[in-house]
């Protein structure tokens, strides 16, 4: 009998938030789609507000390759919305000994506001060390950013251990 009564009362709560929502949408002169209402009461175009922040970088590479670690690393750090606390626990394990001892200092909320304006690439230059070095090119809004990774081995994963900034971004 408890299912039955639970079963009614979920209908009924059902169907009265559907006669709500259909009643909700009323054709009148206050309503945009009105054909009836005058010019005056037409609604009035605000102003898209300036974004505050930049949005979310989204890797699409697959992250066990460079490209992917450089992508998945630039997602990290250059979420400058989150509290350095989440800021750090994200980007820490992509970076290797030498950049945790640089980056540990930096402040998220530093950064400008900014956005990739390209597609994130491999560098064209060779590395030093093809196996076990490459760059990452991440264009923006404020420049080119080159991302430095490094592995000790062919195995082990890639690690950022240099974040080169364009000359407008100090």
């Amino acid at each position: 009998m408890r299912r039955r009564s639970a079963a009614a009362a979920i209908t009924l709560t059902a169907l009265g938030a559907l006669t709500a929502c259909g009643a909700a949408h009323t054709t009148g002169p206050h309503d945009p789609s009105s054909t009836t209402g005058s010019p005056s009461s037409a609604p009035t175009q605000t102003p898209t507000p300036t974004p505050t922040r930049a949005p979310v970088y989204v890797p699409t590479a697959p992250s066990g390759t460079p490209l992917g670690t450089g992508e998945r690393v630039w997602a990290a750090f250059s979420r400058s919305d989150l509290p350095y606390a989440v800021w750090w626990a994200r980007l820490k394990p992509m970076l290797s000994a030498a950049a945790r001892a640089v980056y540990v200092y930096d402040d998220p909320s530093d950064l400008p506001f900014m956005t990739v304006t390209g597609q994130v690439r491999l560098a064209a230059k060779a590395p030093a060390e093809p196996h076990y070095t490459v760059e990452i090119i991440v264009p923006t809004s404020k420049g080119a950013f080159a991302l430095d990774l490094e592995r000790h081995t062919l195995t082990s994963p890639w690690l950022l251990y240099a974040i080169k900034f364009p000359p407008t971004v100090q």
